[in-house]
């Protein structure tokens, strides 16, 4: 099997974590939402952090899509959302998962450390500069 195949597929198993993930929430057990509703209750700074993960989420589809036809623009926009990702994690505070969402979330960040390996230390960096 080709790398681009790999690559492509790669970006297919992101999409289709990232899509879990958004559904698997909906899906959280009455005692961890309670718990993160006692931890951290509704303010301003949350509702500007869910509008912020809002377009971060349209980015983060879009920047896939370019990421599967090999766009060069792609490259960058990824490694520059991997942080903003990392930040955003960084300031919502304290959150309890269950099981399935915790799972799947660990699978999210595993699977942008393959792309990001891709990207930077294979030969595919070379089909972005076509």
């Amino acid at each position: 099997m080709n790398l681009k195949t790999i690559f492509k597929r790669l970006i297919l198993l992101d999409l289709s974590l990232s899509i879990l993930i958004i559904v698997s929430v909906f899906y959280e057990s009455e005692i961890v939402v309670d718990f993160n509703e006692s931890v951290n209750p509704p303010n301003d700074m949350t509702d500007i952090l869910g509008v912020i993960a809002l377009i971060f989420l349209v980015f983060y589809l879009v920047n896939l899509y370019l990421l599967y036809k090999f766009k060069n623009i792609g490259k960058q926009m990824y490694l520059f959302l991997f942080i903003l990702g990392s930040i955003i994690v960084l300031l919502t505070g304290i959150n309890a998962y269950g099981p399935i969402v915790y799972l799947l979330d660990g699978l999210g960040w595993a699977c942008s450390g393959a792309i990001l390996v891709f990207l930077y230390f294979t030969p595919i960096k070379k089909e972005f500069e076509k």
